[in-house]
């Protein structure tokens, strides 16, 4: 019974997180130990932006974005790389770009040991996009690449679509 409860105040826990913002105004991001300090705002900013459905003058959502980018690029613990991906979401495609940095920090966050593995975040970044864009009630339209990643997630072909 412990564990049942355990269980359900975790998941209203994580459930309840994703819908609330931090206040920014008090988290600093100016030396590597507030980078640290700030990893579970920065997943908590990540898990909002990936339950909320997007809009494109939201002003939670761009200062979720200022957030995520600036602890990306800041933190020491973490290395994020996004070569060739604006070419596999769509060129000049910036609120893609951002929801796939959320991504991006979600899964890093939540799989610290495997984040190392570059090609292994890529690929669940990517899928944690691809699921959310999928969702028509997040608003997304798809750009061509990403219907054809999605395609390719559908026949368990996307790591290879990703290369």
């Amino acid at each position: 019974m412990k564990k049942i409860i355990t269980v359900i105040f975790v998941f209203c826990s994580a459930y309840l997180h994703a819908q609330t913002l931090p206040n920014f105004d008090l988290i600093k991001l100016e030396k590597a130990a507030d980078y640290k300090a700030a990893d579970p705002f920065a997943l908590q900013t990540a898990n909002y932006l990936l339950s909320i459905p997007f809009k494109k003058d939201n002003t939670d959502r761009l200062n979720c974005l200022r957030f995520i980018s600036k602890w990306m690029s800041g933190t020491t613990d973490y290395s994020f790389a996004f070569r060739d991906i604006t070419d596999k979401i769509g060129k000049d495609n910036n609120d893609l770009l951002g929801l796939y940095m959320a991504a991006l920090a979600k899964y890093t966050l939540e799989n610290k040991a495997a984040a190392k593995d570059a090609k292994a975040a890529k690929l669940n970044a990517m899928i944690l996009l691809l699921n959310y864009c999928g969702n028509k009630d997040n608003n997304i339209k798809m750009s061509k690449q990403l219907k054809k990643l999605s395609a390719a997630k559908e026949k368990g072909e996307l790591e290879q679509s990703l290369q």
